[in-house]
């Protein structure tokens, strides 16, 4: 009997990171823009509405391309430079995702729950959203070094070096939480 293993990770993808990091960045900047567009607009609460379901959204696939991203850096093996460099993305994106995750969850209270009806309530959540946003950019960029400067996830890595493990985590600590492909 022959099993076919299909995989949804295509053949030149080293995990399912690459694939879902761009769709948090997309929602979320879009989520700030239809925002804006509801502080001009504050007689239609659809439009605010609509940025909350964006923000949801975004939030959701931050914690999918966050976990994905988490498993794909312990499952490689990285020199000390590049080590220092995919825990300065980790700590930015672990930031980044539960501000949008806590952020995201006050939206749906404020629009489906307790709807402020003072203006000032809905400019300090856009201005609050602006900072998620800067956050946002700051580990977007701390990816694309990762990329663009270290070639992982696009060149093939060398298996010198070390495993890398979340901060403040001995190896073993950091296996019961993600196990490795293959064992």
């Amino acid at each position: 009997m022959c099993r076919v293993v299909m995989s949804f990770i295509p053949a030149w993808a080293p995990n399912l990171h690459p694939l879902l990091v761009h769709f948090p960045v997309t929602l979320l900047i879009g989520a700030v823009t239809v925002d804006l567009a509801s502080l001009l607009m504050p007689t239609r609460p659809a439009v605010r509405n609509t940025a909350t379901l964006f923000y949801c959204a975004g939030a959701f696939m931050a914690m999918a391309a966050y976990f994905s991203g988490l498993s794909g850096a312990q499952a490689m093996m990285v020199s000390l430079e590049e080590g220092a460099a995919v825990t300065a993305h980790f700590t930015w994106a672990d930031r980044t995702t539960w501000f949008f995750v806590f952020f995201a969850s006050l939206r749906m209270a404020f629009s489906y729950i307790w709807r402020p009806t003072a203006r000032w309530a809905a400019v300090v959540a856009f201005v609050v959203a602006l900072g998620g946003v800067g956050m946002l950019l700051v580990t977007a960029e701390h990816g694309g070094r990762l990329v663009f400067r270290h070639g992982l996830g696009v060149a093939t890595v060398p298996s010198s070096g070390q495993p890398w493990t979340m901060p403040n985590r001995l190896p073993a600590e950091t296996e019961i939480m993600a196990p490795r492909p293959g064992r």
